[in-house]
């Protein structure tokens, strides 16, 4: 291992003394690349976004090699550190999106409350990324048809496997698909209304099928009964 960061830290060192767009800079990393990937150290993982991750990984370490410091860290430290960041980061907004979601399925009458800034994510969002997996699949499969038979105003194109599809996170703003499918005003307005009204409560009913808002619902029971039990303390004391 030393041996392999003692090579690693010459082919970094040199590569941060040429331009960025040279010839000389790109085969030094190419050669870190090689030697970092042969030797099996870097993070591993199976989430959706590692190749994403790893690809900006190898595009920070290609523009900015003078960043590293061989008295801190050594070579592959370095590159995992940077890796497990932007896996962070994608993590993170995926938890963002999901929430998004949840917030959307509790949600009654189409009152949406985001709430996704007051939220922290926790250790293991993956029951939350099944939630959103299996809603997005429903939602594209229609597998009975209700979806595409819900129309607006005698609009096949516009109905509510299509109207689904762009409000689920990251959701289309109403302004762009008024736009996308040519709308008037009086349509632009009532477009949302009919989506609240037709469309929200087949998502419901999908999402009570599966337990999803049940779950909700009893978290939400349980966060009441310690604001309450909280209440009751104060009031003691």
């Amino acid at each position: 291992m030393n041996e392999l960061n003692q090579k690693l830290c010459q082919l970094i060192a040199e590569a941060s003394q040429y331009p960025l767009k040279s010839l000389e800079r790109q085969q030094r990393i190419s050669e870190v690349h090689r030697l970092v990937m042969k030797s099996g150290k870097l993070w591993r993982e199976g989430s959706s976004y590692y190749t994403d991750a790893l690809q900006e990984m190898w595009e920070y370490c290609c523009q900015h090699p003078e960043t590293y410091d061989p008295t801190v860290k050594q070579v592959i430290t370095w590159l995992d550190d940077y890796l497990k960041k932007r896996l962070r980061r994608y993590r993170d907004a995926r938890y963002r999106q999901q929430q998004r979601l949840l917030v959307v399925l509790e949600s009654e009458k189409g009152k949406i409350t985001d709430a996704v800034d007051t939220l922290s994510a926790p250790p293991d969002i993956q029951p939350t990324l099944d939630i959103w997996q299996a809603t997005l699949d429903w939602a594209r499969t229609d597998p009975d048809g209700t979806l595409r038979r819900t129309i607006f105003r005698k609009r096949p194109a516009i109905n509510g496997r299509a109207l689904i599809l762009r409000r689920l996170p990251p959701d289309t703003p109403w302004a762009d698909i008024a736009a996308e499918f040519k709308l008037n005003p009086a349509e632009a307005k009532d477009l949302p209304k009919f989506y609240h009204r037709k469309c929200l409560p087949l998502l419901r009913k999908f999402a009570l099928s599966q337990g999803f808002i049940e779950e909700l619902n009893n978290r939400g029971q349980a966060g009441r009964q310690k604001k309450t039990q909280t209440s009751r303390m104060r009031k003691a004391s």
